[in-house]
């Protein structure tokens, strides 16, 4: 490709002294430099035709030059129009553009109509401008988006909070394809360790589990629809002491977190991980949705740490899981973890309100322990000892007793709450060990509460 005869074409063409409104305010409103991004769209096809990573790789100088091309115009643009030396016209009247912006607020009755629109004109370029300059931050910094190649499709709970960000790990990226789905993005060096710990991660911020498109598509559809009813939420629901007995469903909604973008942009983006298999195991927790088998798969992140980091600190000369299980459930207690929210819609009694899920975890340990110490048969064994003994080992094991007399039941009033106690302590300890042994994920979640309100507006401001 010819490529700099391409752009220097279009830098003669595209006008730098008027910007014609063919469709009225909503040509400013999605304002983009076209022929810029159609001469981008003849190099995605251009690159398309290889499969090579290397060939792929060769590219990305065409994108820069386009891209660095682009800004040059539309900061010549938004100068024109800072200066009020280039023409906008049609000029739509002030009903229009109040119409339009569906709030007289943004109308300044204070200048002419004419300066109105060169206000919201300069929006407008201002936000092509910096849509430019995140291309640009991407192929400097993070090339691969750009030679990646589609790979697979996701299932799991993506959709409204990722829909307009790049997210990254180590040189794999999740994109959406436009239609609200999203994909794998690889390259020749991608090994299955890092497809799936992008994946881990997301599981792990998200609370909810996800997965890599199968090539059967009935299988697909079934582990879609079964992990999108996962609620990390349940084992809250499940210490209501009546909660199994009544039929009715607390109306709480977990959300998805809003992660920290890289340098204010929309880029969501992870190095390798030190410890990416305890992501691993706890994903594989997320998709046990009853609390017998989860937790079994919750006492694995546990022995991770434990194999990985207090056996090696503390190099016991007998080593017991239940003093490791103490140790790091004191910790995590005092532990402030990336927090989940999620939203109660309230009742007749109470008002809607937004929750910290690990906060509220929390609180349900605290009374889970004093609960344990009062109980018969409980009272005096140790906090590690329960966790281990009547909780992993119950479940883990099928020949306790004779006959399996003494195996953990699935009695639904008893054991089956006893081992969801144990799983909230077990979680709680999970989240902790996670980011402990991977410090990259400390505090990559926003935890100011008024973005995720934002959603839920009007519902809390009626209720006020």
């Amino acid at each position: 490709m010819n490529i700099r005869d391409r752009i220097k074409a279009i830098d003669d063409e595209y006008s730098e002294s008027e910007i014609y409104l063919e469709y009225g305010l909503p040509s400013l409103m999605l304002y983009e430099p076209t022929p810029y991004k159609n001469l981008i769209v003849d190099i995605n096809i251009e690159r398309d035709k290889y499969t090579a990573t290397e060939d792929r790789m060769k590219f990305i100088s065409l994108y820069k030059q386009v891209y660095l091309a682009q800004r040059k115009k539309l900061k010549a643009i938004l100068a024109g129009i800072e200066a009020r030396t280039i023409a906008i016209f049609p000029e739509p009247m002030k009903e229009e553009m109040i119409g339009f912006w569906g709030d007289t607020r943004r109308y300044d009755d204070s200048i002419s109509n004419v300066e109105n629109l060169y206000s919201y004109a300069a929006a407008c370029i201002r936000r092509a401008l910096n849509d430019t300059d995140e291309e640009i931050y991407l192929l400097r910094h993070y090339p691969s988006v750009y030679y990646n190649y589609p790979n697979s499709y996701i299932g799991g709970e993506f959709s409204y909070r990722y829909e307009n960000e790049v997210l990254i790990y180590n040189k794999v990226n999740i994109l959406t394809d436009g239609m609200h789905h999203f994909k794998l993005y690889v390259n020749d060096e991608t090994t299955a360790v890092d497809k799936r710990s992008i994946l881990n991660i997301f599981a792990f911020l998200n609370g909810c589990p996800n997965f890599e498109f199968l090539n059967n598509t009935h299988v697909n559809q079934k582990l879609d629809d079964l992990y999108q009813k996962f609620d990390l939420l349940d084992c809250i629901r499940l210490r209501h002491p009546n909660y199994l007995k009544s039929d009715i469903e607390k109306p709480i909604y977990l959300e998805l977190p809003i992660l920290k973008n890289k340098c204010k942009r929309r880029i969501i983006t992870f190095d390798k991980m030190p410890h990416e298999g305890i992501l691993d195991l706890y994903h594989a927790a997320l998709k046990q949705f009853e609390p017998l088998p989860r937790c079994v798969f919750l006492y694995r992140v546990f022995e991770y740490a434990a194999a990985n980091h207090y056996k090696p600190m503390f190099n016991p000369t007998q080593y017991k899981p239940e003093d490791a299980i103490e140790y790091y459930l004191n910790l995590a207690l005092t532990y402030n973890p990336n927090p989940l929210y999620y939203m109660d819609f309230g009742s007749e009694k109470a008002k809607p309100k937004l929750y910290n899920f690990f906060t509220i975890l929390k609180l349900e340990a605290k009374k889970i322990l004093d609960e344990w110490s009062n109980a018969p048969f409980l009272s005096n064994k140790r906090t590690g000892e329960i966790i281990y003994l009547t909780g992993r080992n119950f479940t883990a094991h099928g020949a306790s007793g004779v006959r399996g007399e003494r195996n953990m039941q699935y009695d639904y009033d008893k054991n089956y709450l006893h081992i969801n106690n144990v799983n909230i302590l077990l979680e709680i300890i999970a989240r902790y060990v996670i980011e402990l042994l991977n410090p990259e994920l400390k505090n990559v979640v926003e935890r100011r509460t008024v973005f995720y309100k934002e959603r839920y507006k009007q519902l809390l401001e009626k209720n006020k």
